[in-house]
């Protein structure tokens, strides 16, 4: 749908989610914000463009949001569809989106080391599945104006924290922030509206700095790729959901590991004692995703000396409270 003037909305289907695409839509030219999965161009994207009488060569821009798969996964798709298209994303997302293999090890499967935890193996067989990557034309550092019209101008944000180099839209024409993973409230929702999973942001200094520069911002619409978009006021509580979020994680991490004593514990431990107990998710199957923002408070707490790393010769390292 149109959700405001020029920028358009598009569901496609993932699995019992929703994942959406964002197109906006100027007279001299469109720009396609996320790619989806292999496939995504040419089942979705393509009827709508159709929908709405626009010619697939219209759109001179693609750019990735982040180095997620059902983001960047449908590249190649979007190539074959239209060949003409610069595809373009940050320039430190870049090497992952690129290359699936670096995505693969320094992202799907980033805790190995030193976390010896690991990615469910049919969750890599999926990603690997819904992947065909495509070398970007084009690398960005954010604050680049893009031209739609003679009086339309979009701009892109570095906003990191769920990657390093995650990018939003801002349209000051409607005032909406286009932000697809870059905050995530306090769950990731199915379509249904019933959570799914932790929110899987990774970076968390640089995550609440996103938050609170979207907050600044107070755009009039708000708008992500796994949640209904949302008016100013429920962009605020949105917001405000997900900064609570990532405080009351902080402190039930540093309790946790605290509470394990002199000896410690592990990555996985950790989890399998926080996951029942820091959200509304199902337990079962979402380890993998709550190991995102638990690495990342620890990361944190390593850099503050709250807590230190054990190394083991035998086994898993392990996580020990300074205090």
């Amino acid at each position: 749908m149109e959700v405001a003037e020029g920028l358009h909305r598009i569901d496609t289907e993932l699995g019992t989610r929703v994942s959406s695409l964002y197109l906006f839509v100027g007279a001299h030219a469109c720009l396609l914000f996320d790619v989806g999965v292999d496939g995504t161009a040419q089942r979705d994207l393509a009827p709508y463009l159709a929908s709405i009488d626009v010619d697939p060569a219209r759109v001179r821009w693609a750019v990735i949001s982040h180095a997620d798969v059902d983001h960047f996964g449908g590249s190649a798709s979007l190539r074959e569809l239209i060949p003409t298209v610069t595809l373009a994303c940050h320039r430190m997302d870049a090497p992952l989106i690129a290359d699936y293999g670096v995505f693969e090890t320094e992202r799907a499967r980033g805790f190995v080391q030193p976390w010896s935890f690991d990615e469910d193996p049919a969750a890599l067989a999926w990603t690997r599945e819904v992947t065909r990557e495509h070398v970007p034309d084009l690398t960005l550092s954010g604050g680049e104006r893009v031209r739609l019209d003679e009086d339309w101008e979009v701009e892109l944000l570095h906003v990191p924290g769920h990657s390093r180099g995650h990018l939003a839209v801002f349209d000051p024409r409607s005032d909406s922030l286009v932000v697809s993973d870059a905050v995530l409230g306090d769950a990731v929702l199915h379509a249904d509206g019933s959570p799914a999973f932790p929110p899987t942001y990774r970076f968390v200094d640089d995550y609440l700095a996103t938050i609170a520069r979207f907050e600044s911002m107070a755009p009039q619409r708000l708008l992500t790729a796994h949640y209904p978009t949302m008016d100013a006021e429920q962009a605020l509580a949105f917001l405000a959901a997900s900064r609570n979020f990532a405080a009351s994680l902080d402190h039930a991490i540093l309790e946790a590991v605290a509470a394990a004593g002199p000896t410690g514990c592990t990555l996985a431990a950790l989890i399998e004692q926080l996951n029942p107990r820091v959200g509304r998710w199902p337990e079962q199957g979402t380890a993998t995703a709550l190991a995102f923002p638990v690495v990342g408070h620890l990361e944190r707490a390593l850099q503050t000396a709250a807590i230190e790393f054990v190394p083991s010769d035998t086994g898993p390292a392990r996580i020990r409270s300074t205090s």
